[in-house]
């Protein structure tokens, strides 16, 4: 079991929740987009009300991420993962995630004849 300062660490170290942010933010702006094109306006402004508002849950899901790694690695691999972490081409992979992942949801919502906004 590793402690909850050695989640953390790595946490930080692997922008984890900034990720995990990310990608929820993107899959609301592409189900809205979705629904909007469907003609589902009352769904799209539920689900902007939700984008607007997921933060505060998300708080609660931090806190259980950080309980979860403790109970799942121990403070040896822990340091493993911060080095890992530390990488600059993982972090560069990290940090370009987010728009790698929009672009292809922006390709793939062409196909879909949806119009995605691809993000520079």
């Amino acid at each position: 079991m590793g402690s909850r300062e050695k989640v953390i660490r790595f946490l930080e170290a692997s922008e984890a929740h900034k990720h995990y942010e990310r990608i929820v933010e993107m899959a609301l702006s592409y189900l809205i987009v979705k629904a909007e094109k469907e003609n589902r306006s009352q769904f799209a402004a539920e689900l902007r009300k939700e984008k607007e508002s997921y933060k505060e849950e998300f708080e609660k899901v931090v806190a259980i991420t950080e309980e979860v790694y403790s109970e799942v690695f121990t403070d040896e691999e822990l340091d493993d993962l911060i080095v890992l972490h530390s990488n600059p081409a993982i972090g560069k992979s990290r940090l370009l995630t987010s728009e790698i992942m929009n672009k292809i949801l922006a390709k793939y919502s062409r196909l879909a004849g949806l119009t995605f906004p691809e993000t520079s």
